[in-house]
């Protein structure tokens, strides 16, 4: 459902809208936007409604734009839940700092920003990541940073295209390390969740080491992916609780 009519006219925000997901049967409520960093200005902060952290005060426009765009998202999609207005500070380790009771991800590219969230208790983990496309210039450039021999024969045969394909497991890692990261607080690289499966929409994983103890080596996750009409890339990655 489009809500840009609820926007500040400040030439800022545009293209906003809400969206539903669903991932590993759990219904997730999102909200999507673009935005112009040539509009920005930090006075945008107060008449979006959003702190400006002091974090963020030797940040460039760039990062302060993002910054507001994603919390702009996140506040429409807590709003979504029925939660009460709340800021959504930067933790230690440069995480959001949801309220209680809200599992949700922010991520942002190029003039793009999303949110997905969900009160679902059953939901321990979740991220959302978005990419724009790559060319095959950049993905011979990154493809030995992001996947090993093994996972790249795996893109190669479940992908037609491979700069898509991995363009995909990249932004699945992402959207795993923030599902992950409230178990395993502390960061942790592309190599430790190898590439197993390559399916239409989903990709596979396992744990290539033991990061927490409900995130052991072997243990298997998979994220939902699909592409954007840019020829980018959304995925999104949801943890539930084990069964007990």
């Amino acid at each position: 459902m489009a809500d840009a009519d609820l926007l500040p006219t400040d030439g800022f925000l545009s293209h906003a809208s809400d969206f539903d997901a669903h991932s590993h049967g759990k219904a997730l409520a999102g909200h999507a936007c673009r935005f112009d960093l040539g509009a920005y200005r930090d006075e945008l902060y107060r008449r979006h409604g959003v702190d400006f952290p002091p974090q963020l005060a030797r940040a460039v426009n760039k990062r302060r734009g993002e910054y507001l765009a994603g919390r702009v998202c996140a506040q429409r999609v807590l709003q979504r839940l029925g939660m009460a207005p709340a800021q959504i500070a930067i933790g230690a380790a440069r995480e959001p700092l949801w309220p209680a009771g809200a599992m949700a991800s922010i991520s942002h590219a190029g003039d793009r920003a999303v949110c997905v969230a969900t009160l679902d208790i059953d939901v321990i983990g979740l991220g959302i990541d978005i990419e724009r496309g790559i060319g095959p210039e950049l993905a011979a450039e990154i493809r030995g940073v992001v996947v090993d021999a093994d996972e790249e024969a795996l893109i190669r045969a479940g992908f037609d295209d491979f700069p898509f394909g991995l363009a995909a497991v990249f932004s699945a890692k992402e959207s795993l390390y923030k599902a992950l990261f409230d178990q395993v607080r502390s960061f942790f690289g592309f190599e430790a969740m190898r590439l197993t499966r390559v399916d239409p929409q989903r990709l596979e994983f396992a744990a290539a080491q033991t990061l927490a103890p409900g995130v052991r080596a072997g243990q298997g996750f998979a994220v939902d992916y699909r592409r954007e009409d840019d020829n980018g890339v959304r995925s999104i990655a949801c943890v539930l609780r084990p069964p007990a």
